[in-house]
């Protein structure tokens, strides 16, 4: 019944240009990717061996354009090689864990500048240091919201809302004392305002306000709201780049406390031939285990939904702040190298240096020494043909005492960390009628 349902909604998708004038196209994508992973997230004591294993992202994505509306459906599934549940003594034959919706939106016209789009889709602004695809992720990250879009002669202008929930279901019934959305991090309702303009074909700009909501851990009935606003800057001059950023956050935590946090960032660089050489340095407020009055505000930036490998490392030692910095914030300097060869050929090479940005508590011990080690991060990618590139990479993490404090591992031998992936990433256009 389900391969029958399948067939009869492709079906109807494929003959809808044949109703009347539109575009619309089939196109795929299958992203294996073989992992060899000792210590990735926090170094692992020295009695565990390394994991070898082959995660797979797979989507369909089926787009249907006509001149008032466009639509995206895309089906996703990611597993794990041979994590099947359906299995016997002979074989493993499938897993119950099913298809997901990866994007369902449609975006309705509203005169020559204006759209507003409508369901579940991708959210990116400027460089993605707070909303993100998440694209490195097998899953991604996809929102349920309804965002409204203005475009006129350079000026981009984005409006967003949502709001969600958590439902169980009890034969039919919602019980909405499950409806509790308030693990740590979770976004309850996430709102902003993006306003962006390209001054020329060197200079681009935007400033933007959040408003993020979290239900409080014990009481699911409050939430609170915390404001991010900031700017953002890029200016591209012949062969020299510069990014920049700067963010402030107040109103109120998940935990009810005040809010006073904020965030720098730079990251310029020059192109010489082949190369382009770089540095970049973040700099994340964190709590400051000295003061009088530590633990009474929350002052550890809170980077939201952002992207984490592209800023912070492939071997994802800081994806959320508040815990992975135990309130101590973080600063990251990473000068890089990249080397484009050739149109299929490039390489890119980035090391970190980690550190807090105040004196940490941990243990009813105050930690002065901020030093958090460094990390090198190697890739190289092979573009085979238009729809099929290969990438490879290698991580090395070299820790310090206060790092294993940090991620708790003290006290015992540690490995030490790395990781080492191979990706292959397939994008075939199925079908189109363009």
């Amino acid at each position: 019944m389900k391969r029958f349902t399948a067939i009869s909604v492709l079906s109807l998708l494929m003959a809808l240009p044949l109703v009347s004038w539109s575009q619309f196209s089939v196109s795929a994508e299958l992203r294996p990717r073989f992992e060899m992973n000792l210590g990735a997230g926090s170094p692992l004591p020295d009695s565990l061996n390394a994991q070898y294993y082959v995660t797979q992202r797979t989507r369909l994505n089926f787009d249907f354009t006509r001149e008032k509306y466009q639509l995206r459906l895309s089906l996703q599934d990611v597993r794990l090689w041979g994590d099947g549940d359906i299995y016997s003594a002979t074989g493993v034959f499938g897993s119950n864990s099913g298809v997901d919706i990866k994007e369902a939106w449609f975006r309705l016209n509203i005169g020559r500048h204006s759209a507003l789009k409508i369901g579940r889709q991708e959210l990116k602004l400027d460089d993605q240091r707070l909303i993100a695809g998440r694209n490195w992720n097998q899953f991604g990250i996809s929102y349920d919201a309804a965002v409204y879009e203005f475009r006129k002669n350079d000026w981009n202008l984005d409006l967003a809302l949502s709001y969600n929930n958590l439902m169980n279901r009890n034969n039919g019934r919602t019980i909405y004392e499950s409806d509790f959305f308030g693990n740590t991090n979770l976004i309850k309702t996430l709102n902003y305002l993006h306003i962006r303009k390209k001054f020329n074909k060197n200079l681009a700009a935007s400033v933007m306000a959040i408003a993020s909501g979290f239900r409080h851990t014990d009481n699911p009935g409050v939430i609170y709201i915390t404001g991010t606003y900031g700017l953002w800057t890029k200016y591209t001059l012949k062969h020299f780049d510069l990014s920049g950023e700067i963010y402030l956050q107040n109103g109120k935590a998940q935990s009810g406390k005040d809010v006073s946090a904020y965030m720098l960032a730079l990251h310029p660089g020059v192109k010489f031939g082949v190369f382009r050489l770089g540095i970049g340095g973040e700099y994340l407020s964190g709590d400051d285990a000295r003061n009088d009055n530590y633990s009474l505000k929350e002052r550890t930036f809170n980077t939201l939904y952002g992207a984490v490998y592209k800023f912070n490392g492939y071997m994802n030692y800081y994806s959320y702040k508040k815990s992975s910095t135990a309130n101590g914030g973080l600063i990251d300097i990473y000068p890089n190298l990249a080397c484009r060869i050739n149109e299929k050929h490039s390489l890119s090479a980035y090391y970190h240096f980690f550190s807090l940005a105040g004196p940490v508590l941990i243990s009813n011990e105050v930690i002065d020494d901020k030093d958090l080690g460094s990390e090198l991060d190697l890739v190289y990618v092979y573009r085979v043909m238009p729809e099929l590139t290969v990438q490879a990479g290698f991580s090395r993490y070299f820790t310090s005492g206060t790092l294993e404090k940090v991620k708790k591992v003290s006290g015992s031998p540690i490995h030490s960390p790395y990781w080492a992936y191979l990706m292959l990433t397939f994008t075939p256009e199925l079908f189109s009628t363009k």
